[in-house]
């Protein structure tokens, strides 16, 4: 058993792993990651920061993992396939694996927005970003071709 004091997890920048044109940059999220501290393998959570101003990620579903999301303080505009609804502490989301809702996390305040973000670990999960280019994939990100996108640092 392993127990966390508050913040006593180190907090980390988030950097956006997408490859271009669809990275997000450095620094629009900062997270706890909470399971990782654990050592647990079969569900992965953390406490997420969202940043004023900032996008949480492209538009996407999962194949195979569920998605869940506790707001614990702030504002947020959860975005589902163009639909804003702004949530508030106490709110939650749910994101079932195999449903094709597109959705993404927008901080339209000039506050930080934090919440609990938790999802399984399938490592045959492949992320659809519908409307771009963009596949995630065990092997990694690729074209809906199937072509693979460059490795970060080489040109396509």
């Amino acid at each position: 058993m392993a127990i966390f004091r508050k913040d006593s997890v180190a907090e980390t920048t988030g950097d956006s792993g997408y490859p271009d044109p669809w990275n997000l940059g450095r620094g629009h999220v900062s997270y706890r990651h909470i399971t990782e501290a654990g050592g647990l393998t079969q569900f992965g959570a953390a406490v997420e920061t969202l940043h004023p101003g900032r996008q949480s990620s492209q538009p996407h579903w999962e194949e195979h993992e569920d998605e869940f999301l506790y707001m614990l303080a702030g504002q947020l505009t959860v975005i589902e396939d163009g639909v804003e609804t702004v949530i508030h502490p106490g709110d939650a989301c749910c994101w079932k694996a195999g449903t094709p809702v597109a959705h993404t996390l927008r901080n339209h305040t000039d506050r930080p927005a934090t919440y609990l973000i938790a999802g399984s670990r399938n490592p045959n999960n492949i992320c659809h970003y519908p409307g771009i280019d963009l596949l995630a994939t065990p092997a990694g990100y690729t074209h809906l071709d199937g072509t693979p996108y460059p490795a970060k640092g080489e040109h396509e």
